[in-house]
């Protein structure tokens, strides 16, 4: 499985990730979450520049995501160093990650979900930001609620 392979298997699980976590319950008083203006609260290094023309962000009801890209003038290595360092601190937690020339993070936090893709060499660094906030939906199941049970097939 080669790079670009696992990136679209990861963002597909974060699709999952998002969509699974919308299922769940609220209070009818909660109001949907603003319009993202940013990356949710994901930090960006000082000296990356967004690329407005590569970025994306998107918000409807209580789901909002997007992709926002940025470049900047540190070694790739020092980016991913930088996110697995910060990012726990602030509460999220990394979920998966491979690191390699093209290295992708993927952190969670509370109804978010983050993928973080570095790529570039020693001197210039592009970076993708993907993030989904999936707030919880009305009249869905209860959170902790045992998942659903479905009758036993009968084999014939």
């Amino acid at each position: 499985m080669n790079v670009d392979q696992l990136y679209r298997v990861i963002g597909r699980a974060l699709i999952v990730l998002l969509l699974l976590s919308s299922c769940a319950s609220t209070t009818p008083k909660q109001e949907a979450a603003p319009p993202p203006e940013g990356p949710g609260d994901i930090p960006i290094p000082a000296g990356f520049q967004k690329i407005d023309k590569e970025s994306v962000l998107i918000a409807f009801g209580g789901f909002q995501a997007g992709l926002v890209v940025y470049e900047g003038e540190r070694a790739s290595s020092w980016v991913v160093n930088f996110y697995q360092g910060v990012l726990p601190s602030q509460g999220w937690t990394l979920v998966a990650s491979f690191i390699s020339k093209d290295s992708i993070l993927v952190f969670t936090k509370e109804h978010q979900a983050c993928v973080l893709r570095v790529t570039g060499n020693r001197s210039s660094t592009r970076l993708e930001v993907r993030v989904g906030i999936a707030e919880p939906i009305a009249g869905g199941p209860s959170p902790g609620a045992a998942p659903s049970q479905r009758a036993p097939r009968s084999s014939r």
